[in-house]
């Protein structure tokens, strides 16, 4: 279940960034509880009988949001977590677009945003600095909301009996 972080959680949210380095790291706690005090901003947990993971969702512009981070404690959790984060961007946050961007040797967050259904825009040059003080290139992918409901409507013609 996705629902919305507590103050509470940010910690927990927090370690599990620091777990992932990036430059988001340096923004912390403070910048998490700024994001989840936005109402047209969204800090979620994925629960699945406790912590399992996050996904925050800013709104870049109206009906424009952007992921700019969301993670899962354990394998197996990414595309439920997707297929949660796209149904509040789209049916309930009203989004036009959601877009992200992620490092471009990560082949399974690739595959995974690509099954959701977004598309790559581009390769954005040395825009993640890793702990190793290495600059890496990011891939930009985004979905539109028309693309979410026909996937959407594909995967249930899919499951009906």
């Amino acid at each position: 279940m996705l629902r919305r972080a507590e103050t509470a959680e940010l910690a927990a949210i927090a370690a599990l960034i620091a777990r992932h380095p990036m430059q988001l790291l340096a923004m912390g706690e403070d910048w998490l509880a700024e994001i989840a005090a936005d109402p047209a901003n969204r800090v979620m947990v994925w629960d699945r009988g406790g912590f399992a993971g996050f996904a925050i969702i800013e709104t870049a512009y109206p009906q424009v949001l952007t992921l700019p981070n969301l993670a899962v404690t354990k394998a197996g959790e990414g595309r439920a977590l997707i297929a949660g984060v796209l149904e509040l961007a789209f049916a309930e946050m009203g989004a036009h677009r959601l877009f992200l961007d992620t490092v471009f040797d990560n082949p399974r967050a690739l595959e995974a945003f690509r099954r959701a259904g977004f598309t790559e825009e581009g390769r954005f040059r040395q825009c993640w600095l890793r702990p190793d003080g290495l600059w890496a290139d990011c891939i930009g992918m985004a979905i539109l909301r028309d693309e979410w409901a026909r996937k959407r409507s594909e995967d249930a013609a899919a499951l009906a009996p």
